[in-house]
């Protein structure tokens, strides 16, 4: 994601800039000390966005902008404007490491994030999970996405990276809360839904078994009966106690005419759960195998 500016938003963010003081209650004066650098820092970055300069760190304007605003960092290392001037300026020129330390430099001491800079560290957010993502590193990308979610509770893309990663790692019960929270934050998310009905599948199955059930349904679903009956069968191995595993695997039995499986496995799955449907076809299949 980049950040492209206009002389428009040049404009803009020198008054936003003066409004942010009063909205949230950064009265305290910068040391003297801090104000020269933090007044060029943030005269670079704006001269950047209205030159539509390439969000890059080691474009002139935005390396005068970062040194600046390091420097009035230096000069006031716990002011909400230094710590968010460095975090605002590595953000929109996609320094991103460097963005997301300052951006936690700025929550750990005690500020919040405005308008203006939430969806720069969101951004930032994203970039640094998915980097760890793409390189395998799951609970990296967690911690990041974890990271987002402190800052910005109702974030819907933390919620649902982290709802897909857990499920990855194989913790479906950890999985659970966050889908659940992006379905009660979207109800028409049926991508959503989808996906919490599977962790919580997981969460009472197991993800092995759970897994090769849905296999089964696909394949069965498909008219692929022999690959059905090996992923129903995969799928009471990996846990015994799933009695709809078992109902189906007597349904493809059922269908095969290899009625004294279908009796078998129906039987089982009756025996785990008293379905009036399992224990009908449990004897119906008896019945035919001695017809």
């Amino acid at each position: 994601m980049t950040f492209r500016g206009s002389k428009f938003l040049f404009i803009s963010l020198a008054a936003i800039t003066a409004s942010l003081v009063l909205a949230f209650g950064f009265t305290q004066e910068l040391p003297t000390e801090a104000q020269a650098p933090y007044d060029a820092g943030l005269t670079a970055m704006n001269q950047a966005i209205a030159q539509d300069v390439p969000p890059f760190p080691d474009q002139p304007l935005w390396l005068e902008a970062a040194t600046q605003a390091q420097m009035a960092v230096d000069a006031a290392p716990t002011h909400p404007l230094t710590l968010g001037l460095l975090a605002e300026v590595y953000s929109r020129s996609n320094f991103h490491f460097r963005a997301w330390n300052a951006w936690t430099a700025y929550l750990e001491a005690g500020y919040v994030l405005n308008p203006i800079q939430a969806p720069l560290f969101l951004a930032v957010g994203e970039e640094m999970a998915w980097s760890a993502y793409d390189r395998g590193d799951l609970e990296t990308a967690a911690a990041y996405q974890l990271g987002v979610l402190d800052a910005v509770p109702f974030s819907k893309e933390a919620r649902v990276w982290l709802g897909r990663i857990y499920l990855e790692l194989g913790r479906p019960s950890e999985a659970v809360p966050y889908w659940q929270a992006v379905v009660d934050q979207d109800p028409s998310d049926e991508r959503a839904r989808y996906f919490l009905d599977l962790a919580r599948d997981q969460a009472r199955w197991g993800a092995d078994a759970e897994t090769a059930f849905r296999d089964g349904i696909t394949a069965y679903e498909s008219g692929d009966l022999v690959t059905a009956a090996q992923a129903f069968a995969r799928a009471t191995l990996a846990n015994d106690n799933y009695p709809e595993a078992w109902a189906w695997r007597g349904r493809v039995a059922f269908e095969r005419e290899a009625y004294d499986l279908a009796a078998t496995f129906y039987g089982r799955a009756a025996e785990l759960d008293e379905n009036p449907l399992y224990e009908y076809f449990e004897r119906e299949a008896a019945r035919r195998v001695g017809s």
